[in-house]
């Protein structure tokens, strides 16, 4: 198994709305230059509003309904997206909590899992068989490489924080993502995870990852699958 044992250390856009918020890549309020994500809230007519969130180079990465506030609240159905476009997670948040059936999606539009929720408490959880990727290889001739600022380790542990929520003692999530001919990210999702909280965040921040070197099978660019464990302490 091809893995790299990692250890957490604690983007043409739209026109920006008037009210434009930005975000770290933790969901603090920053300046614009120092921002991962952006977005607003539209108010609509029945006094609840449009919340829509982006990533900085411009495709949208949530849109739901809620209440302005303030703080704003997510309150009715929600989508999250993939940078690429297609949706990665739906579900439906009741006065700013998880509620009822979420579904998870591969970037292909399969359907990775459902987990049941209750009061954001994780009460059930469905997972597929079988991966729309589990045919890509682990190996090929010259593997991807990652074009970040820092190594991915280090890229990854400064992206990525401690969820409140995690259990004492913290645990290890393995995530199986796929490095595309393109060298884009596709196909994240949780092999074994320990947590709820810290399985959404090791996958958000490995979604988000930018784009790599792609690998060469027979002098071609080819899709390589890779399965990382990500420690939180």
């Amino acid at each position: 198994m091809t893995a790299l044992a990692l250890l957490l250390v604690l983007a043409a856009p739209p026109k920006l709305a008037i009210d434009t918020t930005f975000f770290d890549s933790s969901w603090r309020h920053v300046q614009r230059a120092n921002a991962v994500y952006y977005g607003w809230n539209t108010p609509l007519d029945s006094g609840r509003c449009r919340i829509q969130d982006f990533y900085l180079s411009g495709e949208r990465q949530m849109e739901a309904l809620g209440w302005s506030g303030p703080p704003v609240v997510k309150d009715g159905p929600v989508t999250y997206f993939f940078r690429s476009g297609p949706k990665s997670t739906t579900g439906r948040f009741v006065n700013g909590k998880r509620e009822g059936e979420w579904r998870y999606w591969n970037e292909d539009g399969t359907l990775r899992r459902k987990i049941t929720w209750h009061a954001s408490r994780q009460v059930l959880a469905t997972y597929t068989i079988k991966a729309a990727d589990s045919d890509v290889p682990q190996l090929i001739e010259q593997m991807p490489k990652f074009l970040g600022p820092l190594p991915l380790a280090q890229y990854l542990g400064a992206t990525m924080h401690r969820p409140a929520s995690m259990p004492a003692g913290g645990g290890q999530v393995f995530v199986q993502f796929v490095v595309g001919p393109q060298g884009n990210i596709t196909s994240t999702r949780i092999v074994k995870g320990f947590d709820p909280a810290c399985d959404a965040e090791a996958l958000r921040a490995v979604a988000a990852l930018p784009r790599w070197q792609p690998g060469l099978q027979n002098g071609q660019p080819a899709a390589v699958r890779f399965v990382i464990p990500i420690t939180f302490r």
